[in-house]
């Protein structure tokens, strides 16, 4: 069997080679190609691109990047004409693979998309546009099914990928779900691409130094597509650098956490956190006239409460982001709410397995 698989982000890459893992043990002599990142690659993905070539969000930041993503456009759209793939698995990363999905579509390839774009938030008519492309899709939040059903798409709620890593990292290190309260670590997670360091490293550099000479350490995780030259504002104020983000969330006594999937890994890790984002004016602009929800994170949406503190674009400065600091960390009541709030999302996405079940319900469709 030959699998078409794209993913465009470090995350995407990690979800999809435990799906590419998981379909391996059901189907012995799968081939994989497309693009992903290491750890894809890992799993035997036979890539035509870099992760870091295609990590790229926001609508100007694309928008710049516009001429490699059409000809990488052109290339899987090739490799389905010419190779006819059993199936397509695009992973997130919509803004491209509905584009490929349709082509894939047109010509007789059945698409499974696994973790669905978050329509629900900026795209209703993207949203039909889906359900003309895809032949199954695999949601990772309990709400997505009811949502994408009303659009008369093959919805399948597989849990999130998310618990999968994170029962594997206690299977290995043993239960660290709790941080050591004893440890003064604050974890700043600044983002996996190199557009977003531009607009973060500065404020959090100078969070930093404020509070040089306390009795506060900051760790920041490395993301593998970046760069070491890219982190050095960071050890040059005396931060350290580190490879594991989940290992530093659970050694840290609080942070402060990029919006996106970052966000969901400190609610299910366990650290308080606030979050924070800023973009290009261009491209904040443009999806601030699209979004329809009320919170960038997902642990407020989850909960329809703003629970966790957000800090965008014009409010991401180096105050706020140090009154959130000193509040995650001095304050009780504050802190007690997160964890209550943390363990109820816990509770709400249910139990590891994510990708044993999508590789399930992706054989019942081939």
């Amino acid at each position: 069997m030959n699998i078409l698989i794209t993913a465009g982000d470090p995350s995407g890459d990690a979800h999809a080679a435990r799906l590419m893992e998981a379909l391996r043990a059901r189907v012995p002599d799968v081939v994989f190609e497309g693009f992903g990142g290491p750890a894809m690659e890992m799993q035997g993905l036979r890539s035509v691109a870099h992760l870091k070539d295609v990590a790229v969000s926001g609508f100007w930041e694309v928008a710049k990047r516009f001429g490699y993503l059409r000809s990488l456009l052109n290339t899987c759209e090739q490799m389905i004409k010419h190779r006819k793939p059993d199936l397509f698995i695009p992973v997130d990363y919509p803004g491209f693979n509905i584009r490929l999905a349709a082509v894939a579509k047109q010509a007789l390839v059945p698409v499974a998309w696994y973790i669905a774009p978050q329509l629900w938030a900026w795209g209703r008519n993207r949203a039909r546009e889906l359900a003309r492309v895809v032949s199954t899709l695999l949601v990772v939040f309990p709400f997505e099914k009811e949502y994408f059903d009303a659009f008369g798409i093959n919805t399948v709620y597989v849990g999130h990928p998310l618990l999968d890593m994170l029962a594997q990292e206690e299977l290995v290190d043993g239960d660290r779900t709790q941080p050591d309260t004893h440890e003064k670590n604050i974890v700043l997670v600044p983002g996996s691409r190199e557009h977003e360091l531009k607009h973060h490293i500065p404020p959090l550099v100078d969070v930093v130094k404020h509070f040089r000479g306390s009795e506060f350490s900051f760790v920041v995780p490395k993301a593998p597509s970046l760069s070491d030259e890219a982190m050095q504002p960071f050890v040059n104020v005396g931060a350290h650098i580190v490879h594991d983000s989940h290992a530093a969330m659970r050694r840290s006594y609080a942070g402060l956490v990029k919006a996106g999937t970052s966000t969901l890994e400190a609610t299910l890790i366990g650290v308080p956190y606030g979050s924070f984002y800023k973009t290009s004016l261009t491209s904040y602009l443009l999806a601030k006239r699209l979004v329809n929800v009320n919170s960038v994170t997902m642990m407020n949406l989850l909960l329809d409460s703003k629970v966790v503190h957000e800090y965008i674009q014009q409010q991401v400065t180096v105050k706020n982001l140090v009154s959130e600091i000193e509040d995650l960390v001095s304050n009780i009541a504050r802190r007690r709410e997160l964890t209550d709030a943390m363990a109820q999302v816990r509770q709400l996405l249910g139990n590891s397995g994510a990708a044993s079940r999508a590789a399930d319900a992706i054989v019942r469709l081939m």
